[in-house]
């Protein structure tokens, strides 16, 4: 059901805790902000690596512009395609920051998709060593 990592890693069961709440998820792809892969979850033949890349630059260009309109600094994507949704969601965590890419079918209804991903994005701030609630 899940792809398989090279590794096990500390956030696979936040990973694992999206899919179960919303069926509707076909992919989650958690990556640093340099746009590598940390860990992933997928129902599906979605690239994790492909996806990384492409969440922390979008994600990368939300912020700035969240930063010019004076709006805050860190939030989140939403990119509505025929097909599917695709969200994009700051990790607040110290040192590297990271970037949570869900994509969902296009039946799935957007404020779920924002609530367990968002929950999502906490069990991940609570599993990172040193880490607590920033945002």
């Amino acid at each position: 059901m899940f792809a398989d990592t090279p590794m096990p890693t500390p956030y696979d069961s936040a990973l694992q805790s999206l899919f179960n709440q919303l069926p509707d998820i076909h992919s989650a792809v958690l990556a640093r902000s340099d746009g590598f892969e940390i860990a992933q979850a997928t129902r599906g033949t979605v690239a994790a690596a492909r996806l990384a890349a492409l969440a922390s630059s979008m994600l990368a260009l939300g912020t700035a512009a969240l930063r010019e309109l004076g709006l805050g600094s860190s939030g989140s994507v939403l990119i509505e395609g025929q097909r599917g949704k695709l969200l994009l969601l700051d990790v607040p965590v110290d040192g590297q920051p990271l970037v949570l890419a869900v994509v969902g079918s296009d039946s799935v209804i957007t404020g779920s998709l924002l609530w367990v991903a968002r929950d999502c994005v906490r069990q991940i701030v609570e599993t990172t060593p040193n880490q607590g609630i920033t945002s």
